[in-house]
């Protein structure tokens, strides 16, 4: 029984990654934009950071 919760509790752990992915990306990319990407990128791909 408690080797099932401890499974469960890391799967639920390992999803966060999931959830950050889309923002990682997309802050990634938006940061490629030149002038205007870094300003605008770094605070969604802070929401990753959050998320983590």
């Amino acid at each position: 029984m408690r080797l099932g919760i401890l499974l469960l509790a890391c799967l639920a752990l390992a999803g966060c990654g999931l959830v950050a992915l889309p923002f990682r990306v997309t802050g990634d990319v938006i940061q490629a934009v030149p002038v205007i990407g870094k300003p605008i990128g770094a605070p969604i791909h802070a929401v990753g950071d959050v998320i983590d």
